[in-house]
């Protein structure tokens, strides 16, 4: 088999269907949609930001339009990704060859005539962790994964280590998360901030702690991006983060700004006003914990196609950043990036069409649950009592910021 760095053409399939075709070029790159699939009018392009066109889609300067960069994992299994291809990050168009179906979404895709086989389903107890890892990426990785691909590094998903699993498991998808080198307490951290957003009221990805044959800790999060098909297997469903729906690079995830992600969802959402005040609880839930990394690939849209409903999906990579001195939002609201008071999640909201009823209410209910269950992020395994000391104080100073 030829070399990802090789391919000049890849097919483009959205689900089942052959959706087009992505091709390099001298310049960058150039998609043309399949004849076929454009005929087809229950099916919505392969993307917000590239509805259907007889017209090719040209991108020059970069070998992969951002909706495709998108596609691409983020953090170690990016970097290993790289390092065993033995190619530079800029060539986005080789990665994504070398990533082929093991994307989120709906949206992947295939060298010409390739068969994709079905993968083993595997027992965890029987498994390693980190070995598995490595073989999801396709390529060889000379250095151990364990110890780490880079330095240290200035925000907690550069160094986050997540990849899909096929377990035995009926009707189930997954994703398997490792504590990065430094890090010992990631998961542990991750688990807690999933557990008290959901009992504030936040729709959150189902996640538990599972050990392998070694005892190496993994977190295993059930994918919301697949479901059971009434044909058999798993169907994919269409989901974007918020920089795809923005037509923008994965690199652009913490230069946005709030309120792009707002009309972006005003734009896209089926139900706008609810997603919005959604948008407003996780911002708000994000604050009270300290969680300095909700970027713009932390927020998605799904798309039904059985129904054409595009939702915000259950909230994700929820983290305590503030303990590994990562103290700021990573986007701004209106300006600001610390300080977060009640009046100014109202004001923001209320340029978006919330009523401050509407927003008083869920702040009034998530503080109310928050402050009853806040422990579990003081408790979980791994936590210094210092940090422990440090997060009481920032608890209490913001929850007084959201409060009435």
């Amino acid at each position: 088999m030829s070399s990802p760095k090789d391919i000049e053409t890849l097919q483009v399939y959205k689900g089942k269907d052959l959706a087009g075709e992505l091709r390099r070029t001298k310049k960058g790159c150039e998609f043309i949609y399949d004849k076929i699939f454009l005929s087809n009018p229950s099916d919505m392009g392969i993307c917000f930001a590239m509805p259907k066109s007889q017209s090719s889609y040209r991108h020059d300067g970069v070998n992969l339009p951002p909706f495709f960069a998108g596609l691409l994992p983020e953090g170690l299994r990016l970097k290993a990704l790289i390092k065993g291809l033995k190619t530079s990050e800029d060539d986005l168009f080789t990665l994504l060859a070398a990533i082929g179906d093991r994307c989120v979404g709906d949206v992947y895709v295939q060298r010409s005539g390739e068969i994709i086989p079905r993968p083993t389903p595997l027992k965890l107890s029987e498994v390693d962790f980190y070995q598995l890892f490595k073989d999801s990426l396709g390529v060889d990785v000379v250095q151990s994964t364990s110890e780490g691909l880079a330095g240290v590094q200035d925000k907690i998903s550069a160094a986050m280590i997540s990849f899909p699993l096929n377990i035995a498991k009926k009707d189930k998808a997954y994703i398997l998360k490792l504590n990065p080198k430094g890090k010992n307490n990631l998961l542990q951290n991750e688990l807690a901030c999933l557990q008290l957003a959901k009992k504030c009221g936040l729709q959150v990805n189902k996640a538990k702690l599972v050990k392998d044959k070694n005892k190496n800790l993994g977190l295993l999060i059930e994918r919301f991006d697949r479901r059971p098909s009434d044909q058999g297997g798993m169907e994919m469903l269409h989901q974007e983060d918020a920089c795809q729906l923005l037509d923008l690079y994965p690199a652009d995830k913490y230069r946005i700004s709030y309120r792009q992600i707002a009309e972006a969802l005003e734009k896209y959402s089926t139900a706008p006003l609810l997603d919005l005040l959604a948008l407003i609880q996780v911002y708000a839930f994000s604050y009270l914990i300290g969680n300095g990394d909700l970027h713009g690939k932390n927020v998605s849209l799904q798309r039904d196609h059985s129904n054409g409903r595009a939702q915000l999906t259950p909230f994700y990579d929820l983290i305590c950043t503030y303990i590994y001195k990562d103290r700021k939002m990573a986007l701004k609201l209106d300006g600001k990036d610390d300080n977060i008071k009640r009046k100014s999640l109202i004001q923001f909201g209320a340029r978006h069409g919330l009523a401050q009823r509407a927003i008083e209410g869920m702040l009034d209910s998530m503080l109310e649950k928050f402050e009853k269950h806040h422990h579990l992020i003081l408790e979980f395994e791994g936590l210094m009592k210092a940090d422990q000391s440090l997060l009481k104080k920032m608890i209490k100073s913001r929850t007084q910021d959201l409060d009435r």
